[in-house]
């Protein structure tokens, strides 16, 4: 049966996945809810690998040989990157060298970049994906944008089918006796941009087996990650003194440097900046890691303009119509003593209470039982969009709860008000509170999978399971 495509409705977008530079902290927006996934994964792959055995001569010219007869040799008066290049002096028209390379299977997209000096008296730079002694194709880079300089040529080229490609020649088309130089080939799979160099003998470089015979990594993960038992997360938002812990993770699990916390106070519509620290077994203290990103807020003009989180239960939250304009009171905390021969009296007095006021809002019957629960869930944060100065953002516990009151605002079903006293508290202690994410618990598991061999089979590890799969 043919699938059936509104052409009305609206595109699902997967959410954005924002990475600390460092690529150990990411970050993933869930809009439905206004929170944010956090993971933290010190063991993060190589950023980069190069395919090159022998990509910058370091050492000697093993896994190198001559291309169209021109004459090669390895330097150490010039080079690009550590000590050595290759030096070519062409015999005819046509001059380079061969890079071996780990095998490239047909259909694979190669990216291949090498760094060359060029005296200008020739013309184009390019390069020969071969096996053995046969040439598969060649691509040009174009002729190097100036003369008696390292500059970079790259290309792109997918092995043709029942071919595989295991060297990569880089060629330079000028008269014979013309002197140019190559250093620091680097050859990946996959489409894009070539990655910044590498090699094993770089620093955060290295070997997949031996020294300048072998393919090679950027390696990335954190020192000592496996020694990481917890990582703790803090929040810098605008404008405050200081950054609050996530809840969450404060700290969190991330036994062998990988963990996951769940962030559902972010404040809505303006950047905030996550910072993550690693704890290892010993005590100790990793290097931070930091990103930013921005939970949307509702948008003026919307109807459900206001958010109502639980802190200990969010999958209760909601979004909400407010009836009406709240008036806030702040109570004053005075002690006043009568002064006597004087009009005046002696006051003794403290900063003022918190903005106090009574909230209504307008619900759909479908959403009368999950508001009375929420109103009994314990501690509630409101929240609003920026600039919303009626309604600042508040921890909350509510009292004196009115409600369900019938309005019959939403048609033959009828709407229903509830109405509570608002007197904000101090944001709750976050010391060692589990990871809690809306509409995702060991209960929404168990009715979901049958047996724990389906949960192992679904999910790649305890940090994704943990999140329903974000991370």
């Amino acid at each position: 049966m043919p699938m059936i495509v509104d052409p009305g409705a609206p595109l699902v977008v997967p959410p954005a996945r924002v990475t600390s530079p460092d690529g150990y902290l990411a970050a993933t927006v869930d809009e439905l809810w206004a929170g944010v996934v956090l993971a933290y994964n010190a063991n993060t792959p190589p950023s980069a690998r190069n395919l090159t055995l022998n990509p910058s001569l370091e050492v000697d010219l093993a896994n190198t040989q001559q291309y169209a007869g021109s004459a090669r040799e390895r330097v150490t008066t010039d080079s690009r990157y550590g000590i050595a290049c290759a030096k070519h002096t062409a015999a005819g028209a046509t001059s380079g060298m061969q890079y071996l390379c780990e095998p490239v299977a047909a259909g694979v997209t190669i990216r291949a970049s090498a760094w060359v000096k060029v005296p200008g008296t020739g013309t184009t730079v390019f390069f020969a994906f071969r096996d053995a002694t046969t040439t598969h194709g060649t691509v040009t880079a174009g002729v190097p944008p100036v003369a008696g300089q390292w500059v970079r040529m790259s290309v792109t080229y997918t092995v043709p089918a029942g071919k595989t490609v295991d060297r990569i020649a880089v060629a330079y088309t000028a008269p014979a006796g013309t002197v140019w130089y190559s250093d620091a080939v680097m050859i990946q799979t996959g489409a894009g941009s070539p990655s910044e160099y590498i090699d094993g003998s770089l620093p955060g470089g290295q070997w997949e087996g031996a020294a300048h015979a072998s393919p090679s990594v950027r390696v990335t993960a954190l020192p000592g990650a496996a020694a990481v038992r917890q990582v703790r997360i803090v929040r810098q938002d605008p404008g405050a003194p200081a950054p609050v812990p996530v809840r969450s993770a404060d700290p969190a699990w991330a036994i062998g440097g990988a963990g996951t916390a769940y962030d559902h106070e972010a404040p809505l519509g303006v950047a905030v900046i996550y910072t993550a620290t690693p704890l290892y077994a010993d005590g100790t203290t990793g290097p931070s890691s930091s990103l930013a990103v921005t939970v949307p807020a509702p948008a003026p003009g919307q109807v459900r303009d206001v958010w109502l989180k639980s802190i200990d239960n969010p999958s209760l939250s909601l979004r909400a119509v407010i009836v009406g304009r709240p008036e806030a009171t702040a109570a004053g905390r005075q002690d006043v003593v009568d002064v006597p021969g004087s009009p005046y009296r002696v006051v003794a007095y403290d900063q003022h209470a918190a903005e106090a006021y009574t909230l209504t809002i307008d619900v759909p019957p479908q959403a009368v039982d999950q508001v009375r629960r929420l109103l009994r869930s314990g501690v509630l944060l409101l929240q609003t969009r920026p600039g919303y100065v009626t309604l600042p953002d508040a921890f909350h516990v509510p009292a004196d709860i009115t409600g369900p009151v019938s309005t019959g605002r939403l048609g033959s079903s009828g709407g229903y008000q509830f109405s509570w006293a608002v007197e904000p508290v101090a944001r709750p202690d976050t010391a060692g509170a589990p990871l809690r994410i809306p509409g995702w618990s060991w209960d929404t598991v168990a009715q979901q999978f049958a047996t724990w061999d389906a949960v192992a089979a679904s999910y790649s590890s305890w940090a994704s399971l943990s999140t329903n799969g974000v991370t």
